[in-house]
């Protein structure tokens, strides 16, 4: 009895951490569960796995257990006015792809690796046209895949390390996480803080 109460109040602390989590994602524009009230759904009431899965996942760095096909960018963004060194290859290996294999517009159901349910579970959705339908075409974005070193720092460009916002891999590198929180729509749209008088913007930009 005293082993069973034991594993009873560990099961209730874990659910009782993960919670947060879920609640952070849960009813947002990430939640593609048929349950979410989103227009956009898929027919499985899971959430996480339009993006996780515990099994059968695919091997990519910085995306734990991942349920889905990345698409590759064609395209990326160039200005005589960027000191920056960006390439296609390091764009690539950013998380760009990531939010890609659903913001290109691609179907998401053929872009799950393993469909829960797997016998018969068909999570169909589409992007579709809608506003975030950003194509793999990224030369019309912000720029992403560039290591934010303060050898770009000038007049218009704030240093490194006083920019409180997140870099991929912890190595100063700009990604799209580092503006959106994927889990998080405390700051909408998914954003790492409030872009209220254009705070987000100026922690990397001067004006």
């Amino acid at each position: 009895m005293k082993s069973f109460k034991r594993t009873l109040v560990a099961a209730v602390a874990v659910s009782l951490l993960a919670s947060p989590a879920f609640a952070l994602i849960g009813h947002t524009k990430h939640d593609l569960s048929s349950g979410s009230g989103n227009t956009i759904v898929g027919t499985s009431d899971e959430i996480c796995v339009y993006c996780h899965t515990p099994h059968g996942a695919a091997s990519v760095a910085d995306a734990p257990l991942w349920n889905r096909t990345t698409p590759a960018v064609t395209s990326i963004y160039t200005s005589n006015s960027i000191d920056a060194t960006i390439t296609l290859t390091e764009v690539q290996a950013s998380d760009a792809p990531l939010c890609l294999s659903c913001h290109d517009g691609a179907s998401m159901t053929a872009a799950l690796n393993n469909t829960p349910n797997a016998g018969g579970g068909n999570p169909a959705a589409n992007i579709g046209a809608v506003e975030t339908n950003l194509g793999t075409d990224l030369s019309n974005d912000h720029p992403v895949g560039f290591v934010f070193t303060t050898a770009l720092v000038d007049s218009e460009i704030q240093t490194p390390s006083t920019a409180p916002v997140d870099f991929g891999s912890g190595s100063n590198e700009m990604w799209c996480s580092s503006c959106h929180d994927v889990h998080d729509d405390s700051n909408p749209p998914f954003l790492v803080m409030s872009n209220t008088g254009s705070d987000l913007c100026l922690d990397c930009h001067k004006k």
